[in-house]
């Protein structure tokens, strides 16, 4: 669609899936997910100007919206340290489309997975078909791939398609579009580094007292974050939480995230094997604690989350000790994952990296946030289970792996020794997504037998 001199712009017609893009966007950069939507002015001037093709009117433009979704900023992390709360509700982002002139579709959740955008948006786009206007181009900002036939319709009607979507969304999905832009490339172009308004809400009364030149090697870089590291744990009297003590690393200039803990990647990679420091897994990311100076954390460590999944994150931890990580997905989540899974039966072996990445993928198509540690350590707990990979699935599959993972679970932490309070047990299971048993108030369910 390459324009010709004294071209008038291209009639067309956007529509976001929000849920999608903020959670695929958050999960190459927090900062462009929150610029996405706290900005959308932005990003519209992009795409009106031309990106992916040539300059456009946006006569009509939607947005399709969960607003009891959210997204819950990674511990430590810069937009977590400047938001200061556990989750950040899609809703919030409401009057900033509005005030872009974009038209917010409400889009509840009308079952457990989901929330019916992508029917609203396929159904509006058809209609959109029909217009006394003829859209000539088609704007679709989504990496869900259950839109392919509906791009297959808009080419049949000789409309122009243009998808902003997910590098690692169906090959089917992209090659049905005209024109194609990947999140990251909408991300650099479209979106600031850091939200305009971040830098002032963040900046301390006095310069940050940690801060630092950027060293520029790599190796340097790391030598400085671990001498700081070194400095606040000699210095504390006992472990120190994570998301607390992210805000004191980034204190040291904008280069420890540009430089992604300069070249670690994690926090937990930088410190692997740094002398004098150990990091704890557990609730908001864990403790940073020098074992010749301090007990070791535990869940009744001070300034923890209230999120129920965190503690139960945490008692598990404790009782089941260190090597058996619990995976960090919330029930949403969980079940998403035990329902894939079970689709991807029979198979010859546990899934590998490419069913792993494929169901990461998926979970961010459907909004969801499935880490690929997470996807492995669930993994790793059905392999324990010695469930069978090569048996053909059934309706009741999922149902079976979720009962699995509970036996897996409780039969691990009796072997340690410990016993589960029965407000574990009984949020395990709420967790897993098995009923209560019967007398499950006063008595706690022994593990089945191996």
């Amino acid at each position: 669609m390459t324009p010709s001199p004294g071209t008038p712009p291209a009639r067309a017609a956007l529509y976001v899936d929000f849920d999608n893009v903020f959670s695929s966007l958050a999960a190459l950069d927090e900062w462009a997910a929150w610029s996405f939507a706290s900005e959308p002015g932005r990003w519209l001037a992009w795409l009106e100007a031309g990106a992916g093709g040539q300059p456009r009117r946006l006569l009509v433009r939607r947005c399709y919206l969960n607003p009891a979704g959210w997204h819950a900023p990674e511990p430590g992390g810069d937009l977590a340290a400047w938001v200061q709360q556990p989750r950040i509700y899609y809703s919030r982002f409401r009057a900033d489309f509005v005030r872009a002139g974009i038209q917010v579709v409400d889009c509840p959740r009308l079952a457990r997975l989901k929330n019916g955008a992508d029917m609203v948006m396929a159904l509006d786009i058809l209609d959109a078909l029909a217009h006394p206007t003829r859209f000539e181009e088609f704007l679709i900002l989504s990496g869900d791939s259950d839109f392919t036939p509906l791009l297959h319709r808009l080419r049949a009607h000789d409309r122009h398609s243009l998808v902003v979507t997910h590098p690692l969304s169906a090959a089917a999905f992209r090659a049905s579009a005209d024109a194609v832009i990947g999140f990251e490339d909408f991300a650099e172009a479209a979106l600031t580094e850091q939200p305009a308004a971040a830098p002032a809400a963040r900046q301390p009364t006095t310069a940050a007292p940690d801060a630092l030149p950027d060293p520029g090697e790599p190796a340097a870089q790391r030598r400085a974050i671990l001498a700081l590291l070194r400095r606040l744990v000699a210095e504390s009297a006992g472990p120190l939480h994570l998301p607390g003590l992210g805000k004191r690393i980034h204190d040291l200039g904008a280069w420890v995230r540009q430089s992604r803990f300069g070249g670690a990647g994690t926090l937990a990679r930088l410190v692997e094997g740094a002398e004098g420091l150990v990091l704890e897994a557990g609730p908001g990311g864990g403790w940073l604690y020098d074992p010749a100076r301090h007990e070791r954390p535990s869940e009744r460590q001070p300034g923890l989350s209230d999120d129920p999944l965190d503690r139960l994150l945490a008692a598990l931890h404790a009782a089941l000790g260190p090597g058996q990580e619990v995976p960090r997905l919330g029930p949403e989540e969980l079940d998403f994952a035990l329902q894939r899974l079970a689709g991807m039966l029979p198979l010859a072996a546990p899934p590998g990296p490419e069913e792993r990445a494929a169901l990461v993928a998926e979970g961010s198509t459907a909004g969801l946030d499935l880490p690929a540690p997470a996807v492995e350590a669930l993994i790793a707990w059905l392999t324990r289970a010695r469930i069978n990979w090569q048996d053909p699935p059934e309706a009741g599959t999922p149902a079976r792996l979720a009962r699995a993972v509970f036996a897996e679970i409780t039969r691990r932490a009796a072997a340690t020794g410990a016993r589960l309070a029965p407000e574990t047990v009984a949020a395990l299971r709420a967790w897993i997504g098995l009923p209560a048993p019967p007398g499950a108030e006063t008595a706690v369910e022994e593990p089945p037998p191996a």
